[in-house]
């Protein structure tokens, strides 16, 4: 029976695979076949109240204070939408662990603050030159007169117990501590009533765009061209973004959003089955991450997000060469960009710290693969097995392969449903081991990396290996269509409705014509509906 494929403009909601029955099903609410969705502004959907993420957190107080310690990595984990970090309503532990931080960057940024001042911050008009200045750029907006004499009386009661510095430290730990500071502020404009769809304020959307773009707060220049009513318009909007995007910061954001969408941050703390892999420890793992950030990080530089499954080079160093197939003699401490054997490796699906991510610490693992794919690269979601199924990846047996030891899945009725797509998928990956190297033999017997792809929009068929597997996937539109669904979910931190369709369709088209490129996508997702304008909420 063949899968049904939903509309492209909703693929990253089409592709939900219900209940672990194998097939493919259409989003509740979409549009009837045929049916064009309604692409006027009165469907973007309303956003909702966020609070900054851990990284944002980490990102804003660098620009803010010049702190480069990360301090939000003690905060409790962000939540988590389709992947992606989402700040939500302060807890107890938040509010508690995020005052230490508070406390202690403005005890450090305070005596540099009166360092560089310029002037006598005991004067009334050099400090409240400095008060409306640290506010503006820390609030994202124009401080109102109630912000301004909240800040004067605390810095006067600071000032006149213990002198200027208290007075400044108590002001910064008072803004870090603020929910204008805190929270991502989008505020209704007056007369506006619930349900109605408005642009977004400028200083609002100036933040939106920095914490897409940059994942970090606006400069200098994007405040002032929201104070002109530059970014009301279009074209306007768009100015600011490409000078932005020509930003070193840029990169911050692209980092940012493939940390999340591929769970860089995670291999870090990839641990491995010493009697298997004995030479695998944690700066195994650590050169690792860096490995995979080396590469995006080329990938931004040079603009072409086809590189991501084509590309035949790597960052390799000493420690990692064995896994990569190389002389480890070759190299030193450093990771070095070298040419990678064509025939085992192209881009993200071959890149071992990704497949080490999703494996076994004894195994290879060619259902977490293949799942990786669905929902990282494909869009499509998986959902949890059954509640009364007993899940238990089979024991390493001597003598057979990882393709035998995972037949039972397909045997099984209560699982072959999700099998069905998984195996066939995951068994492509595996010519690498459990810590992503290269290998022509399992327990004897000669690895056979025959795979299907199915359940896809246009390039279901056979392959053989995860090379050829990135070949025919970056000729999928619905491929590098699900690049820009998880950009725009980095972008507004909510997943996609139905009544994102138009903005959708029209992000898209940036890719219709096979390119990836990124930066072109991303202003594509800067120039939408969905990004300019929000629904007022109660």
């Amino acid at each position: 029976m063949p899968l049904h494929s939903p509309r492209r403009a909703l693929a990253g909601l089409a592709g939900l695979l219900v209940a672990c029955s194998g097939q493919i099903s259409d989003p509740t609410g979409d549009p009837p076949p045929g049916t064009a969705p309604r692409c006027d502004v009165a469907s973007v959907p309303e956003g909702p109240i966020r609070r900054l993420t851990r990284d944002q957190f980490d990102r804003t107080v660098r620009d803010l204070l010049g702190d480069t310690t990360a301090p939000a990595r003690a905060f409790p984990p962000d939540d988590d939408t389709e992947g992606f970090h989402v700040g939500g309503i302060a807890s107890n532990l938040f509010v508690e662990q995020e005052a230490m931080v508070a406390e202690t960057l403005a005890e450090v940024a305070s005596a540099e603050i009166v360092a560089e001042s310029g002037c006598d911050l005991g004067v009334a008009a050099c400090r409240d030159g400095w008060l409306m200045e640290f506010a503006q750029r820390a609030y994202r907006r124009p401080p109102s007169e109630e912000d301004l004499d909240r800040l004067r009386t605390v810095f006067d009661v600071g000032a006149t117990e213990e002198g200027v510095q208290t007075g400044v430290r108590l002001v910064v730990q008072t803004v870090l501590m603020s929910a204008s500071f805190l929270y991502h502020s989008e505020v209704a404009p007056d007369g506006a009533e619930a349900g109605d769809v408005v642009l977004i304020e400028d200083f609002a959307l100036a933040s939106r765009l920095s914490y897409f773009l940059w994942a970090s707060m606006p400069d200098d220049a994007l405040l002032e061209a929201a104070a002109s009513g530059r970014l009301r318009d279009r074209d306007g909007l768009l100015t600011e973004a490409r000078r932005m995007l020509e930003s070193p910061k840029a990169q911050d954001g692209f980092r940012s959003f493939t940390t999340q969408w591929l769970r860089v941050d995670q291999i870090d703390r990839i641990e491995k089955d010493d009697s298997v892999h004995p030479d695998f420890d944690n700066a195994t793992a650590r050169d690792l991450r860096l490995s995979l950030e080396a590469f995006l990080d080329e990938v931004w530089e040079s603009g072409d997000g086809r590189l991501l499954y084509t590309a035949d080079f790597g960052y390799v160093n000493a420690r990692l060469a064995p896994i990569f197939g190389l002389d480890p003699a070759d190299f030193g401490e450093e990771l070095e960009r070298t040419a990678l054997d064509p025939e085992q490796r192209s881009g993200l699906l071959t890149h071992p710290g990704l497949l080490a991510l999703n494996s076994k610490a004894n195994q290879s693992d060619p259902i977490h693969r293949a799942k990786f794919v669905r929902e990282r690269m494909l869009c499509q979601h998986l959902p949890s097995p059954p509640d009364d199924l007993t899940v238990v990846a089979p024991d390493p047996a001597p003598g057979l392969t990882t393709r035998e030891r995972f037949a039972e899945h397909s045997d099984n009725p209560a699982c072959q449903g999700c099998h069905t797509l998984l195996d066939p998928l995951g068994f492509g990956f595996e010519h690498y081991d459990a810590i992503g190297a290269w290998r022509d033999t399992e327990e004897g017997t000669a690895v056979d990396a025959s795979g299907r792809m199915n359940g896809t929009d246009d390039f279901d068929g056979d392959f053989y290996g995860a090379v050829e597997l990135a070949d025919q996937m970056i000729e999928s539109q619905q491929v590098r269509s699900c690049v820009a669904q998880q950009l725009f979910r980095f972008a507004l931190q909510r997943v996609e409705t139905t009544s994102d369709a138009c903005s959708m369709n029209a992000i898209e088209e940036a890719t219709e014509d096979g390119t990836l490129e990124l930066q072109e996508l991303m202003l594509s997702i800067v120039g939408s509906d969905a990004f300019r304008f929000m629904q007022v909420q109660e």
